[in-house]
């Protein structure tokens, strides 16, 4: 069953959808291997029996969804993602003045240009924010976690070639995803449907590489 809790209130629980139907299914078997069943108003009886008793069922589960909190609605749910996405761009404004790479600092700049515009357009446009969905979710905050990866690699940079191919594939990482969000604020505004670019399977692999636990599939962005 369901459960959700209230505030200042008693655990609510909700039946599931399909067991009033699967009760009244066994309370005419039951039933009818009581009574005379060859008997056609024995018949009608039980079936009547069984009917009432699913309506009976089914009124108590919609007093329990009655009781349960009313869910987000789109708008507030545009809000939130328009949030996560504005709190990602300051995070990334904030690493921007330490970044010494002046290709990587564009993408970034380009990247929180792009996030802020995308987080207006969700806000004015509830109906857009599936397409950003994974962007708001979960590609906004591994961007902030590589810019963190690349500042604390700058201070060895040179001191190995590990340490300067990690490097470089974050810089890589960072053109590619500046790209596919481009590309994806420009589908919020056309409508279509979007087709990110390969190149931000950079990231993907990258953050595989390093051993983070947000290992996401970066082969679609919604």
């Amino acid at each position: 069953m369901q459960e959700r809790k209230l505030a200042g209130k008693e655990q609510i629980k909700v039946m599931p959808a399909g067991l009033p139907f699967v009760a009244a299914g066994a309370v005419w078997f039951i039933l009818a291997l009581l009574l005379p069943v060859y008997k056609l108003s024995m018949t009608i009886l039980i079936t009547v029996i069984a009917v009432a008793f699913c309506v009976l069922l089914n009124l108590r589960r919609n007093k329990q969804l009655s009781l349960l909190p009313s869910a987000p609605t789109v708008k507030v749910r545009a809000q939130e993602m328009s949030k996560k996405l504005d709190i990602a761009r300051i995070s990334l404004l904030e690493k921007l003045p330490q970044i010494k790479n002046e290709a990587l600092r564009a993408s970034v700049s380009n990247i929180t240009d792009s996030l802020e515009k995308i987080a207006d357009n969700v806000e004015k446009d509830p109906n857009d924010r599936n397409k950003a969905r994974k962007l708001a979710n979960h590609y906004s905050v591994m961007l902030v976690e590589l810019a963190d990866k690349y500042i604390q690699l700058q201070s060895q940079a040179g001191a190995g070639d590990n340490i300067d191919s990690s490097m470089k594939k974050i810089e890589d990482g960072f053109a590619g995803a500046d790209k596919a969000i481009i590309k994806l604020l420009d589908d919020l505004f056309t409508d279509d449907a979007m087709e990110i670019s390969a190149d931000i399977s950079v990231l993907d692999q990258l953050l595989k590489s390093e051993g983070s636990e947000n290992k996401m599939d970066f082969s679609s962005l919604e």
